[in-house]
């Protein structure tokens, strides 16, 4: 899964990507359409940590989340001749995680230098409403080119009528998630990667030891709101492991940035974690809640999902209270369970498929 790191310049983005990078990068104020920064951040679970040490496997492989750093989006840069190279990228991601500055400094030019996330998120928003109505725009007039030719008439009319219903949507500032789509008008749509319909999650980027109170609805598909320092915790990352903890218990940080960074993440995009254990290897996976058991064979490998026969399926708070599969097993709480169960968070999964 990939998230973008998008918001004004000067909002904190970039300190943020610092604080839960491995590598961390200058922090300089990016060009719209430059490349972005991109970390791959191994997500810790204790449940994992707990299987692996019963397991003691040969490979431990945590959940990984890709986090992207994209450049600042400058207000008015829709209406631009970089619009196309400004949200392409940040369009190829699952999720969007909004940086807004809750914090004032005189170390950036801002054209203003007041701290108000609610002005900064009103103004992304307008940004990818604008973008978003401008793909909508482009593609009606190719399907009225398209509707000239009788062979294409009926599908042409089946897209145009969800595509118009997203556009009168967008054009009236409702995001795009606001509108009801059907399974098979999605397969019209999934291609425009409309950035109004990214769940979203609200980073307020707050000074050190400061908070923001609350923030006004907007056209984005808001899902979850994080309020974090991001340049103390910058900082803190950047220390060695007994400093940094030291550091920490002066400032009241319980756990490190990115841990809290990766939950509230996976609860913006409605993921979850499931379980794979063994002596070879004790792994993660990650699917989005309420997909099936095959889907989730499918994460593992194409050939699981395709051969799919039977999911064993024991709850980790069971082996946890059991303390061996061994156990679990003679307690009666590991099931088998079929195509369509609903995989839940922290299964461990055991999947029965035929070649």
């Amino acid at each position: 899964m990939k998230v973008a790191l998008v918001g004004l310049p000067g909002s904190g983005k970039t300190t943020l990507y610092n604080a839960i990078a491995e590598h961390p990068v200058e922090r300089l104020p990016g060009v719209p359409g430059a490349a972005p920064h991109v970390a791959v951040v191994r997500v810790r679970d204790e449940r994992l940590e707990w299987l692996r040490d019963l397991h003691r496997p040969r490979k431990y492989t945590p959940a990984q989340l890709a986090v992207e750093d994209h450049p600042g989006i400058p207000p008015g840069s829709a209406k631009g001749d970089r619009r196309g190279e400004m949200f392409g990228l940040m369009r190829n991601a699952e999720g969007l995680v909004v940086v807004l500055r809750a914090f004032t400094t005189g170390q950036y030019a801002y054209d203003d230098a007041s701290a108000d996330p609610a002005r900064d998120l009103d103004l992304v928003a307008l940004e990818f409403l604008s973008a978003d109505l401008e793909i909508c725009e482009r593609r009606l007039a190719k399907l009225d080119s398209e509707w000239k030719q009788p062979k294409l008439r009926e599908r042409v009319e089946r897209e145009q009528a969800v595509v118009r219903r997203l556009a009168e949507a967008l054009a009236n500032g409702r995001g795009a998630h606001s509108v009801e789509i059907g399974r098979e008008e999605e397969l019209f749509v999934k291609g425009f990667q409309l950035l109004t319909r990214k769940p979203a999650l609200l980073l307020v980027n707050v000074e050190e030891g400061g908070a923001w109170g609350g923030l006004p609805p907007c056209a984005l598909h808001v899902r979850h709101r994080f309020d974090s320092c991001a340049a103390l915790e910058a900082d803190l990352a950047a220390l060695s492991g007994e400093e940094r903890e030291l550091f920490a218990s002066e400032y009241g940080i319980g756990e490190p940035l990115k841990d809290r960074f990766n939950l509230a993440s996976y609860r913006a995009l409605g993921l979850l974690s499931f379980f794979t254990v063994g002596d070879d290897e004790v792994r993660a996976w990650t699917i989005r809640a309420g997909e099936n058991a095959v889907a989730a064979a499918g994460e593992i490998h194409s050939d699981l999902a395709r051969g799919f026969i039977r999911a064993e399926v024991t709850p980790y708070a069971d082996l946890r209270e059991q303390g061996s599969m061994r156990e679990v097993k003679a307690k009666g709480k590991q099931r088998l369970e079929g195509r369509e169960y609903i995989v839940a968070d922290g299964d461990i999964l055991n999947i029965r498929f035929s070649v």
